[in-house]
C-alpha cells in the first residue's frame, strides 16, 4: 500500500511523465483543464515514485497522465494511482473516463476498453495526428464508471 497524495505542483510530475516516455514537456504550469494531480513519494528518500493527472478535455473526463518511475513498476503503484483517479472522476460526476495509452494491455486488466479512433471524442491531438498508427501506436480507451 502506497501513500498517494494530492499535489498542486506539476513540474516534478511533468518531469516523471517526460522521463517515462509520455509526450509531456516539463512545465511549471499544469495543462489547461487539469482537475487533480496526485503523487507518491518514497518515504525514505523522498523521491517521486509515481504520479497521475485527471483532466477535463472537450467536456470529457480524461486520465491525462499516469507514470511510475522505472525500477518501481510492477509493484502495484500504477494500479493504486489508477484507482485514485477513477474514484475522483466518479466523485466529480464522470460516468465515463477516457485515456490515450501507449500500453493498452496494462489498462485492459482494469476493464478499460479500446475505442476506434473515429468513435472517440476529441480528447487528444493524437486523434488527428498523421503519425497515429503509422509510427506511433497509442490506443484510445474508455472505462464506464457507473
Amino acid at each position: 500500500m502506497y501513500q498517494i497524495v494530492p499535489t498542486q505542483f506539476f513540474y516534478p510530475l511533468s518531469q516523471l511523465y517526460h522521463d517515462s516516455g509520455l509526450e509531456v514537456t516539463p512545465s511549471q504550469e499544469a495543462p489547461e483543464g487539469t482537475l487533480a494531480l496526485w503523487r507518491c513519494d518514497d518515504p525514505e528518500t523522498g523521491a517521486l515514485l509515481g504520479a497521475a493527472t485527471l483532466q477535463m478535455r472537450a467536456g470529457h473526463f480524461v486520465l491525462a497522465h499516469l507514470a511510475v518511475a522505472e525500477g518501481h513498476r510492477g509493484q502495484g503503484l500504477g494500479a493504486e494511482l489508477l484507482a485514485v483517479a477513477e474514484t475522483q472522476a466518479a466523485r466529480l460526476g464522470a460516468k465515463t473516463l477516457w485515456l490515450v495509452g501507449k500500453v493498452p494491455e496494462y489498462y485492459r486488466q482494469f476493464h478499460w476498453q479500446e475505442v476506434p479512433r473515429d468513435q472517440a471524442p476529441p480528447i487528444s491531438r493524437c486523434l488527428t495526428c498523421e503519425q497515429f498508427q503509422v509510427d506511433c501506436f497509442p490506443s484510445v480507451m474508455r472505462k464506464q464508471l457507473v
